[in-house]
């Protein structure tokens, strides 16, 4: 069964949308870069590399499926935040979208009865539902630390302990 030329659009947008997502996080990476929580730059540079991967798997898909891959233009990300608790108010928001956009693919792969799509996207819905509770626990956890330094170096060093990417980009990505 061939895509449908709708849900090849889709898709073609998700890729857009989990692209934009990294670019974000790496920009909410490099504003962590340049405060003392370094453990949080990690976090975030980890965040931008698993969006990134998660764009390759929708286009890995299309490829897989005989779609044509169309890619967009990745708009600005926000770069200026006030505190830990506003890069991660902005994280959790956009997890938010990405889930919605997601749930939305679901819907369309649903009404095309394609139960391949089906297959990736429920893979996706689990994965962000993972997303959202890791970003919305870590917010708890740093509206709890409010503007306490040491509270806050202790969810930092936490943060930093994040196995999936370095501390900083320095040493190149991998």
């Amino acid at each position: 069964m061939s895509l449908s030329p709708k849900l090849a659009k889709l898709l073609n947008d998700q890729i857009n949308n989990e692209m934009a997502a990294s670019y974000s996080y790496l920009a909410m990476a490099a504003w962590f870069e340049q405060t003392p929580y370094v453990g949080f730059a990690g976090w975030m540079a980890a965040q931008s590399r698993e969006e990134t991967v998660h764009a390759l798997k929708f286009y890995q898909y299309l490829v897989d499926r005989g779609a044509k891959v169309v890619l967009e233009p990745i708009g600005k990300p926000q770069h200026d935040f006030k505190s830990p608790q506003d890069v991660f108010a902005c994280s959790l928001k956009q997890e938010e979208a990405v889930t919605a956009q997601i749930n939305d693919l679901y819907e369309v792969a649903e009404k095309v009865r394609d139960h391949a799509a089906k297959n990736l996207l429920l893979w996706f819905l689990n994965e962000q539902m993972e997303e959202e509770k890791s970003v919305r626990d870590m917010l708890e956890r740093l509206q709890l630390a409010g503007d306490d330094p040491a509270s806050l170096l202790v969810l930092d060093r936490e943060a930093g302990s994040r196995s999936t990417a370095p501390s900083s980009f320095k040493n190149g990505v991998k």
